[in-house]
């Protein structure tokens, strides 16, 4: 959180604190009072119709602004419902939804606690997939993986020719056709040990031994 933020948070929470905006139990933000300018060094306020303030971003987050002498500010309406109720957010703490709703801004549904355990918080409830060819780390697509696995089930290719072909490690295609790795990606899988397929290709004349010619796999691009 910025420090620029930051200082937005604190003169939002103002506004709350001083009636101009109200906090209901279930987190939503209410205009009850405008300010009309300065009269003789005080601020005026004057009621306004009771209305809804937030407004939705493009992440699916309720948002709340005001302008103050001139400058329009902003924050996070899940950030300033939190802080109505449990003062200021700790340095380098955040607010998640523990419903994984982003506009669901109730009090029960709020969450405090540092990035990693938000992270965490996503992972566990599915928010965030990072498996397969989606984890920024894989050097395999979900596509290429299933094509390690049937072409080593069918036989003809042994684990070192296919890490050669994909461009990955002996055991890294090891653990793929025994779905010790990217479990959730398809293609046959099989904890046995699958070696003897591998012999069963005539080296001199690319025949397989049970009479099948082998005509090789078609070219597959990496990355």
């Amino acid at each position: 959180m910025g420090r620029a933020s930051s200082l937005h948070e604190r003169i939002l929470i103002t506004l709350v604190r001083e009636g101009q905006w109200e906090i209901d139990d279930q987190g939503c933000i209410w205009c009850v009072a405008d300010r009309r300018g300065l009269k003789a060094g005080g601020s005026h306020l004057v009621p306004c119709e009771r209305r809804r303030i937030e407004h939705r971003t493009p992440q699916g987050y309720l948002q709340v602004r005001a302008m103050i002498e001139g400058r329009r500010i902003h924050c996070g309406a899940h950030r300033l419902v939190w802080q109505h109720l449990h003062g200021d957010i700790p340095e380098g703490f955040e607010i998640n939804h523990d419903n994984g709703l982003k506009d669901d801004n109730r009090p029960r549904n709020l969450l405090c606690g540092t990035g990693g355990e938000n992270v965490k918080h996503a992972h566990r409830g599915g928010l965030i997939d990072q498996h397969g060819q989606k984890n920024p780390s894989a050097k395999l697509t979900d596509s290429q993986v299933a094509q390690i696995r049937l072409a080593y089930d069918k036989g003809g290719f042994t684990m070192e020719q296919l890490a050669a072909r994909f461009g990955v490690r002996h055991q890294t295609v090891s653990k793929i056709v025994r779905g010790e790795r990217r479990p959730k990606q398809g293609g046959p899988v099989s904890p046995g040990d699958h070696r003897h397929l591998a012999t069963r290709r005539d080296p001199s004349s690319g025949q397989l031994l049970d009479g099948v010619e082998h005509n090789g796999m078609p070219e597959v691009r990496h990355g």
